[in-house]
């Protein structure tokens, strides 16, 4: 699949699918095989057509995470042999889904305090007193939210603002058109509110906030993709997930049955897996079976303005 994706190339399932149910590019890199206006405009419908739900991944997502490691060992070097468990212990729990968010504490920090030598109580301790508040820290000192992010969420929620320098929410009409979606923001860490505020936003109640202490699971278990789908009230198949990693944001969305837009960042190879296939069953041929689009920020933010900055105050 190497260059399938440039530039700001929609992929659809069955409209577009080629000889052999392979996938087909609707525009191409440097413009040729298809009119790039008609085919960019018509995808782009594509994109947003029925939705009526939005799920937007965090980290690396709405901000660019580069070097985060580096600068939360930085903060405190002898914690970087804790820091490198915690985060082969995170992989590890990639996908599981424990019945309640205290089972899927206890676990991670059961394995995370064997990794370090440490009673899972002192893990616990060491994770909420220290390492988050060490990341809330870094992020406000660090880190910025993308372009637009903050204007963005203003076109869902108006009572959203800037933590500094909007502290009013803006109020907007009571009657909104009825195609305005519904909006999450889902993360694989805990205390989502308290590091979307370290970056300088502060949601207004429409926007929902999700992190593994409301399902007790990591992407990319399909529960969590499903019960935010319930609490919008609309079918798995309205919905929406921004991500930027097609192993995590992008297979919970396949698995859900939910349309997926990976956020290129240009600093890693895409689609190593491919989401926009079943699991292949043993002789069973299964043909593309869900949406999948790529982009850059600036490429979806246009598109979304387009498409609800009506409802901007």
């Amino acid at each position: 699949m190497t260059g399938f994706f440039n530039r700001f190339n929609l992929i659809n399932n069955s409209e577009t699918a080629g000889s052999g149910g392979e996938p087909r590019q609707l525009v191409s890199a440097d413009g040729s095989g298809a009119n790039p206006g008609p085919a960019a405009e018509i995808s782009s419908l594509k994109l947003l057509r029925n939705i009526k739900g939005i799920i937007f991944d965090f980290d690396g997502t709405l901000f660019d995470n580069i070097r985060l490691p580096f600068y939360l060992i930085a903060d405190y070097p002898p914690d970087l042999l804790r820091l490198w468990k915690e985060r082969l212990i995170r992989k590890q729990f990639s996908g599981r889904d424990y019945p309640s968010p205290e089972e899927y504490r206890e676990a991670f920090f059961t394995a995370m305090g064997k990794a370090c030598h440490r009673s899972p109580e002192r893990i616990r301790n060491w994770y909420f007193k220290r390492y988050m508040p060490r990341m809330i820290r870094v992020l406000r000192k660090y880190y910025k939210l993308r372009p637009g992010v903050i204007e963005l969420f203003r076109c869902f929620d108006s009572q959203t603002c800037a933590r500094a320098n909007d502290p009013q929410p803006r109020i907007l009409p009571v009657n909104l058109p009825s195609d305005k979606p519904r909006v999450a923001i889902y993360s694989d860490y805990p205390v989502l509110k308290e590091r979307l505020e370290a970056m300088g936003i502060v949601p207004g109640p429409d926007i929902r906030l999700y992190g593994p202490e409301s399902f007790g699971a990591q992407k990319p278990a399909v529960r969590p993709f499903l019960r935010i789908a319930a609490d919008f009230g609309v079918a798995p198949d309205e919905v929406l997930v921004i991500g930027d990693r097609e192993e995590t944001d992008g297979l919970g969305a396949f698995k859900a049955g939910m349309r997926f837009f990976c956020l290129k960042t240009g600093r890693k190879r895409y689609y190593r897996l491919d989401p926009n296939r079943r699991p292949p069953t043993k002789g069973e041929h299964h043909g593309p079976s869900l949406l999948m689009y790529a982009g850059t920020w600036k490429d979806l933010t246009k598109l979304l303005l387009e498409k609800y900055g009506k409802y901007s105050p």
